[in-house]
């Protein structure tokens, strides 16, 4: 039996829910006490503290407690029982955040401020009450893309395998930010060299997934549904060695935007979600790092915005966020393809971490 928490949108953008909900997954992959953990508004993605005694909500509005000109972090603590109690709650520097990465030693939490193109880091205490923001980085930029790259766009932050630096997705300026990482700095982000890695023009880099040994990373671009494959130095540099479609060539297919990106935990295999599609494509993973593209499956849904791999590599968890439902697919283990298990109902469904 494993658990877990998802995230769901409450209000806007087809918002439904109440917050943060609980379950638990048992070894035939069904779903049992699905429950609401706690009340929050739009916590849009979730991250648990080393440990998982703490979980952080990321409130994506445009205002927070009131104010206007920023959203919200949200702490809770995790009972025995998976239960989650309010700690506090800051406003998170900037419009909309949309995702949180959190350090090793748990003790700094990276906010992306996707509206506003802003990174924001808030220290954590022993107890998981969030400090008040100690260094916000503004991005600015555009891309060629009008009406999605009209500035910078923060979509997400991820450390290297080592936690010695940190990378930055700005989907709107076709860029991935590179910062050196020193958790005990009065800062403790400062830009590498070199302090980006240049995506292709109209790409729109989202999310990206470090492999196991932390050699290779793979960043999902949004706006062109892509997979770059990156080679990295270890020391902040990124080296793009294959760029593939997650998109089969199919005539009059309906427009399409990528979402998630996560590999299995043995780095056999990548899955990509895919909006419009409504699919998950699977890529199998090469000795070189690179990708060979195998299918794209439906994703039992509408809009696939995100999805997950159980601790045991069984599962794949997908949240479709407009057809308000979960659906969980058992893994090949040698093959790495799809095969649906069952469906729930989830209002507006967004973010999923296991406990």
């Amino acid at each position: 039996m494993v658990s877990g928490y998802i995230g769901t949108y409450t209000e806007g953008a087809g918002g439904k829910a109440r917050g943060i909900y609980s379950f638990a997954m048992n070894a035939a992959g069904l779903i049992e006490d699905f429950r609401l953990a706690a009340e929050s508004v739009n916590p849009s993605w979730l991250v648990l503290s080393p440990g998982g005694k703490f979980l952080y909500a990321a409130n994506e509005t445009a205002s927070y407690e009131g104010k206007g000109g920023s959203g919200g972090v949200s702490a809770f603590a995790v009972g025995a029982d998976g239960g989650l109690s309010f700690l506090n709650g800051r406003r998170s520097g900037g419009k909309h955040p949309c995702h949180l990465a959190i350090s090793r030693e748990g003790n700094r939490l990276i906010a992306s401020n996707y509206t506003s193109g802003v990174l924001s880091v808030f220290p954590l205490d022993e107890k998981g009450f969030l400090g008040g923001c100690m260094q916000t980085i503004r991005f600015t930029g555009g891309g060629p893309v009008r009406d999605r790259q009209e500035k910078s766009h923060a979509h997400s932050f991820m450390f290297d395998k080592d936690y010695r630096y940190g990378f930055a997705c700005d989907l709107g300026s076709d860029r991935i930010m590179a910062y050196r990482f020193d958790g005990n700095a009065k800062l403790p982000l400062v830009p590498a060299d070199p302090p980006f890695y240049p995506a292709k023009p109209g790409s729109g880099p989202r999310h990206g997934a470090f492999f196991p040994s932390g050699t290779f990373a793979y960043c999902l671009n949004e706006l062109s549904s892509t997979v770059d494959v990156l080679r990295y130095d270890l020391e902040g540099g990124f080296k793009k060695i294959q760029s593939i479609s997650a998109l089969p060539r199919i005539k009059k297919a309906a427009p399409s935007i990528a979402a998630a990106v996560r590999i299995s935990g043995d780095g056999k295999f990548i899955y990509t979600s895919n909006r419009g599609r409504d699919t998950i494509s699977l890529f199998k993973i090469k000795k070189s790092g690179i990708l060979e593209f195998v299918e794209s499956s439906g994703c039992g849904g509408k809009h696939p915005r995100d999805f997950i791999i159980d601790p045991e590599g069984n599962f794949l968890i997908v949240l479709n966020k407009d057809s308000d439902n979960l659906v969980i697919f058992g893994i090949s283990r040698s093959t790495g393809r799809l095969k649906k298990v069952r469906e729930y109902p989830v209002l507006s469904p967004v973010s999923i971490v296991f406990r």
